[in-house]
């Protein structure tokens, strides 16, 4: 068995900016600050890393009750807003999740995303797309502040249930920088989908990914060989 991990954010869908919208409410609801303005890029970054480091900018240090505070509510509201922004899936994500789940493609679908467990499947859920993925095979951001680290969390998740498990089976896709050093982490390849990047081709070949591409293919079978060609 080879295996998937897929980023959420700008690689599967978009929010239309729910996330940060609700997190901004819950940071005004927990601090009072009204707009706040992030002092750090949210791109790529795990949700543990943008939590504690909000907190450290309004307080000057994060203690793991602001933490968890600042995490809950931003958990209830992100479940209200996703509905109320035009957010929506990716181009052929939903066809290339249904023939992976529908054919004997040899690959798992997996996630390894800043997200935390909760955000990330109230996302998924909300488009439609949840289904298509096992927790148990998914490393999430509150696992650590380090996207490189949650690599190495999934490769000692894979390596449990799957003991042949080697780097080259296992291929990260995403749309920044740190999809592709977390992938460098583990001797993993790295696919990196320019559709809803905030980068553009030339700065993200700077960091060595495996491959870029603009868009996820329109043919599903175009997309497992393209995998497959090592």
């Amino acid at each position: 068995m080879k295996y998937i991990f897929w980023d959420i954010d700008g690689t599967l869908l978009k929010t239309g900016l729910a996330g940060v919208d609700a997190l901004r409410d819950a940071i005004k609801y927990r601090f009072g600050i009204e707009n706040f303005q992030f002092s750090h890029t949210l791109a790529g970054m795990t949700d543990s890393f943008i939590f504690k480091q909000t907190i450290r900018d309004i307080k000057g240090r994060c203690n793991a009750a602001d933490a968890a505070g600042l995490l809950i509510h931003y958990h209830q509201l992100l479940e209200k807003y996703l509905p109320t922004h035009p957010g929506s899936l990716m181009q052929n994500v939903k066809e290339t999740l249904q023939y992976c789940a529908e054919h004997d493609t040899g690959y798992k679908t997996c996630l390894l995303t800043g997200n935390t467990m909760t955000g990330a499947f109230a996302k998924l859920k909300h488009y439609g797309i949840d289904h298509y993925f096992d927790s148990r095979y998914s490393a999430c951001g509150e696992l650590s502040e380090e996207r490189s680290e949650l690599a190495q969390t999934a490769y000692r998740r894979l390596y449990m249930l799957d003991p042949d498990i080697a780097p080259d089976k296992i291929i990260i896709i995403g749309d920044t920088p740190n999809d592709i050093t977390c992938a460098h982490a583990i001797g993993a390849r790295s696919l990196i989908i320019l559709a809803g990047s905030t980068y553009d081709r030339a700065q993200l070949e700077t960091y060595r990914p495996w491959n870029v591409i603009d868009k996820l293919p329109d043919a599903p079978q175009d997309f497992i060989a393209l995998l497959n060609n090592n």
